[in-house]
């Protein structure tokens, strides 16, 4: 391992009295870092990293998923993307990323639709760890009128033969889509819950409504891959974990481990990218991305400087990026702008989906530190390039990894930060470092730290909230973000304050938050999300407006029974949307409604447009069966209201949270829908 660093190297750094650096303190070998891929250069050693040991399954229900990952096979994708349309030349731009071995030529690929197509390819990488990685650009004429135009597709490998089809909505068609979070299991997961849960079950679900109803675009909102697992699988990574505090924060990078840590990487997206359920979609549902810390490492940009700047994270930092815009924008740090990706410093994207929905996805790890999420000049160019490009469409989806609304937890807050700023010596002591993470600091403190509601995020999150209110009133569009992260599902919202006689389609204030996590990882106990429920879940962030974690699951999912707790469920779940027609009015379930008001749609404008959705078939397939709770008490049935137009708009979001259920039935886990119209802004 690097040696300690000297006396002359830590002169004039923060000590404590007991000579250990202060995390809160700059870094003494990178006090001044001027980005987030600012890294000293390693020094030169002849000593010489382990090797990796053999890969060894994970579980038997996923022999596929090894640790460490397993190297590629040779030929791997084509794994889709969509970028843009193009409305004034009529046109669908995506590409697909493509690996094949260098030993092998380039393999040929072949379009077969009706509408007019056109591909390029280009190289990404002439060789990364022995595979070529190509890129192809693709446009399809953006045909009129209402229906999906089929793509099929056929490569041809050289030794053999793959093929398969998307499909892409025709100008007038209303666009379907799928959105997730958190593909993976964490390092804390015991083996037996992984087996129990498995990686696919709720992948597969998606799948098979993709195959009932395909959808147009799939939208994945973080922690597409879990790298936590290096810091027992990479030998260097594990000894420097157990490194002395002094050494672990000054320790070179080396550039041996560059290349390890940067195949580790590799293999992991490939591994993920691979797996049968995640290959089937990639092949056949053209996705945006924006990645979240367990791209990285575990709450990666929530560190204090010491940490977040030293020469190791900055290293692991880099590796992720290059391997993050490879594998999830289809790009190299050197193309990404011309690729369309935007920033300051950071890469985000911005999709026009049709003449009605705009996406924009907002990077919060590559900018973030433990005052900041996005830079000021990032915020600058995003509320720019929204400005230009939302004169003419109706929805708005903002792509936030972690919730833009969300509980607040401020006595934990207070407590992690005084325990994160205890002597480093207390962190020896045993009943201290149970509750630590690897980093040495509270397990906890950089998952709060990471929450858009944390004191330290919180004035930027507002100042944020209120571009998004102007942008709405001017331009008459409505806004929804779309996050995941917490590992749980619900609905929160911002509407005006004392709305007195404003209904909902003309509330430029009005903004739901749409939480769909996990899509793989083990979500939290239903006991620990009812602690959720007793603290406040209702706020004013900034004038005239209020914020509030809505009551919006009426029942449970796995019995269709009554539940007091409705705001927040544990449930594993995805989330389907569509652009939809509503001309007329419609019955939807309503959790805040009461006896006094339910007959009365005037006095009850403040509750969401909610519905108990279709109930998937026995084997957990995709399905149109009626909800697991019906209307068995007709007009009488508390839970029952009609919403016309004034509410929903004639173009609503409907977004439909697809929930697993918890226990195994019989015939497999059933899944359960809840929806929620957004009205379109008049």
């Amino acid at each position: 391992m690097a040696d300690e660093i000297s006396e002359k190297d830590i002169h004039g750094c923060v000590e404590d009295k007991n000579g250990d650096l202060d995390a809160n303190a700059p870094n003494p070998v990178n006090p001044h870092p001027q980005h987030s891929e600012d890294c000293p250069t390693p020094k030169p050693t002849t000593t010489t990293i382990e090797d990796l040991p053999a890969p060894t399954p994970v579980s038997l229900k996923s022999p596929h998923i090894t640790r460490p990952p397993q190297r590629p096979g040779p030929a791997l994708g084509p794994y889709y993307q969509f970028l843009t349309t193009d409305l004034n030349q009529m046109l669908w731009y995506g590409s697909a990323l493509i690996f094949r071995e260098i030993s092998f030529d380039q393999p040929t690929i072949d379009f077969f639709c009706e509408p007019k197509l056109d591909y390029s390819w280009e190289v990404l990488y002439e060789n990364i760890f022995n595979m070529r990685a190509y890129r192809v650009n693709i446009s399809v004429e953006l045909r009129d009128g209402e229906g999906d135009d089929k793509i099929h597709w056929k490569m041809n490998w050289g030794d053999r033969v793959t093929e398969g089809v998307f499909h892409i909505p025709r100008y007038n068609q209303k666009w379907r889509g799928g959105f997730f979070s958190c593909n993976g299991f964490d390092a804390t997961v015991p083996e037996q819950t992984k087996s129990d849960l498995t990686f696919g079950d709720v992948w597969e679900h998606l799948n098979s409504v993709h195959n009932e109803t395909p959808l147009h675009i799939l939208i994945w909102g973080g922690d597409q891959n879990y790298i936590d697992f290096m810091f027992e699988d990479i030998p260097y990574l594990k000894e420097w974990v157990e490194m002395e505090w002094n050494s672990k924060w000054t320790c070179d990078y080396r550039d041996d481990l560059r290349e390890q840590v940067e195949e580790y990487y590799f293999n992991s997206y490939v591994q993920n990218w691979e797996r049968p359920e995640v290959k089937n979609a990639l092949a056949s549902i053209p996705s945006v991305m924006m990645w979240d810390d367990h791209d990285i490492f575990d709450g990666a940009g929530s560190y204090p400087p010491l940490l977040h700047d030293s020469p190791m994270m900055t290293g692991l930092f880099n590796a992720a990026q290059k391997l993050r815009l490879l594998f999830q924008h289809q790009t190299t740090k050197e193309k990404a702008r011309d690729h369309g990706l935007f920033g300051y410093q950071g890469y985000n994207f911005l999709s026009r989906c049709g003449p009605d929905l705009l996406l924009v996805g907002c990077d919060g790890r590559t900018e973030r530190n433990t005052e900041t999420v996005q830079h000021a000049q990032s915020w600058k160019l995003i509320f720019n390039k929204l400005e230009e490009q939302t004169s003419d469409i109706a929805h708005l989806i903002v792509l936030f990894p972690v919730p833009f609304s969300f509980v607040r937890f401020k006595l934990a807050e207070t407590i992690f930060e005084h325990l994160k700023n205890l002597p480093n010596k207390y962190r020896h002591l045993p009943v201290v470092k149970q509750t630590n993470s690897i980093f040495g600091l509270p397990e906890l403190y950089d998952d709060l730290l990471d929450e858009w509601t944390h004191k330290a995020h919180i004035d930027e999150r507002n100042r944020a909230l209120a571009q998004f209110q102007e942008l709405a009133e001017n331009k008459r569009i409505r806004i929804t973000f779309f996050s995941g992260d917490v590992h749980c599902c619900g609905i929160s919202r911002f509407q005006t304050r004392n709305q007195t006689g404003l209904i909902p389609i003309h509330d430029s204030k009005l903004m739901y938050q749409v939480i769909s996590s996990a899509i793989v990882n083990i979500p939290p106990s239903r006991r620990a999300l009812r602690v959720a429920h007793y603290v406040k879940t209702k706020w004013h962030p900034i004038d005239n407006t209020d914020e509030e974690l809505i009551d919006f699951f009426p029942r449970l999912p796995e019995t269709g029974r009554k539940i007091a707790h409705k705001k927040l469920l544990s449930n594993r779940n995805w989330c389907y949307f569509e652009i939809c027609e509503e001309t007329n009015s419609t019955v939807y379930d309503n959790a805040t409604t009461d006896l006094f008001r339910r007959h009365s749609k005037s006095k009850d404008q403040n509750a969401a447009a909610t519905d108990l959705g279709p109930t998937s078939t026995e084997d957990g397939q995709g399905g149109s069966r009626s909800p697991i709770h019906r209307h068995s008490h007709r007009g009488s049935c508390s839970a029952k209201r009609e919403v016309g137009e004034e509410e929903i708009g004639t173009k609503p979001l409907k977004t439909r949270l697809w929930l697993e259920s918890g226990k195994k039935h019989k015939e497999g886990r059933r899944f359960v829908s809840y929806e929620l119209l957004i009205p379109n802004l008049i």
